[in-house]
């Protein structure tokens, strides 16, 4: 005791508690949870907005042999490497190369602007080199279309049914 201690003022108790309980910490966890929920549906479909730089389709898909002797593969490319694309090229292949003949089977593309969009036409006629009296069997068959375009490499696959009716 002091002389200038003023014994009226109540002695007060510094208590420090640093535990959580449940009830608090359930609040903040949803709002975390959240929050990460909603960057991460952003940035899925920020990517599904993005143009792809190879789109296809095929006509007609299947092929019923009996009506038609040729597919007609057209391939639209998009520049999507954010740059002007001079000498890019396009590879249209058959996993199964035998059977089929693709006419043409590379188109040269002198140039592309940034987000440019350019369309080719490929024909795709099933003829079996190693046994051309039997033809092509029925079946799926796996086309492989690849984009060289500033010194990057797209790819994809495309299937083509072929139908036999006898």
């Amino acid at each position: 005791m002091g002389i200038y201690d003023n014994k009226s003022e109540p002695k007060v108790k510094l208590k420090f508690r640093f535990g959580f309980s449940k009830k608090k910490l359930k609040y903040p966890a949803i709002l975390i949870v959240g929050l990460i929920a909603i960057v991460l549906a952003f940035f899925a479909v920020q990517t599904l907005m993005q143009p792809q730089a190879i789109m296809f389709s095929l006509s007609p898909n299947p092929l019923d042999l009996a009506r038609n002797q040729t597919s007609l593969l057209t391939v639209d490319v998009f520049n999507v490497t954010g740059a002007n694309a001079e000498n890019a090229v396009l590879d249209v292949s058959a996993v199964a190369s035998e059977l089929f003949v693709i006419t043409p089977e590379s188109q040269s593309i002198s140039t592309i602007e940034a987000g440019g969009r350019r369309e080719y036409l490929f024909q795709i006629r099933p003829f079996n080199n190693q046994n051309p009296t039997a033809g092509v069997p029925a079946g799926d068959y796996k086309l492989q279309i690849i984009l060289n375009v500033n010194g990057e490499k797209f790819t994809k696959e495309a299937i083509l049914q072929i139908k036999r009716v006898s």
